[in-house]
């Protein structure tokens, strides 16, 4: 891959908090309490090839190769919406196009202020740059399935990076269930998270 300059000053420093952010980014995504043995694992696998990566950054040539083994990933999750400022109007018009893709039963959210992250990973080095914004949704769904085609299709945009942390279901009205019809009610609460790179020391 060839790359300049222009691009090594903005991630020369945070290479090692950008190996640990590709590693943990798929621990934020589709978590859920069942998976959490394995997950842990997995946090501390990566902990340990954190630690190493610090070690190796020493080596100048290897920090070359390193940056440039991982500047693709780097910015595909800037793409993605998980490094760098949030991008909120993007998260909203995704809800409002996955839902008119499945029939367009009427999406309502509620998105807080951006604070700091309280997931599974703030106890680790990387939780310093992390931050989160909870969203609450509430839509309308046919019956179960079409529920979780909402959810899969949510996820299928790849528009930035989220914890699912609750949903529930409940009827919408009194009547029997009819086709094409807003049947039930979900609930769900979202967890945005985004990251801040270190910042560059200039001196």
């Amino acid at each position: 891959m060839k790359f300049d300059r222009k691009d090594l000053k903005p991630i020369r420093i945070p290479v090692a908090a950008l190996i640990a952010s590709v590693i943990f980014t798929v621990l934020l995504i589709d978590f859920s309490e069942d998976k959490f043995a394995a997950a842990a694992e997995r946090v501390r696998m990566a902990r340990i090839n954190t630690n190493e990566a610090q070690r190796r950054y020493q080596d100048s040539d290897i920090e070359k190769a390193m940056i440039a083994q991982y500047l693709p990933e780097y910015r595909a999750l800037q793409a993605r919406g998980f490094i760098g400022s949030e991008n909120r109007l993007k998260w909203i018009d995704t809800l409002r196009t996955v839902d008119r893709s499945l029939g367009n039963f009427g999406v309502q959210y509620r998105l807080s202020a951006q604070g700091t992250y309280t997931g599974m990973l703030s106890d680790e080095p990387i939780a310093t740059h992390l931050r989160e914004s909870t969203m609450d949704i509430r839509f309308g769904a046919v019956h179960e399935g079409h529920f979780l085609r909402f959810v899969e299709a949510l996820e299928s945009k790849q528009v930035g990076t989220y914890s699912l942390r609750s949903c529930s279901l409940e009827p919408a009205h009194n009547d029997k269930p009819q086709p094409r019809t807003r049947n039930l009610s979900a609930s769900c609460q979202i967890e945005w998270i985004t990251m801040q790179p270190p910042v560059q020391d200039e001196s």
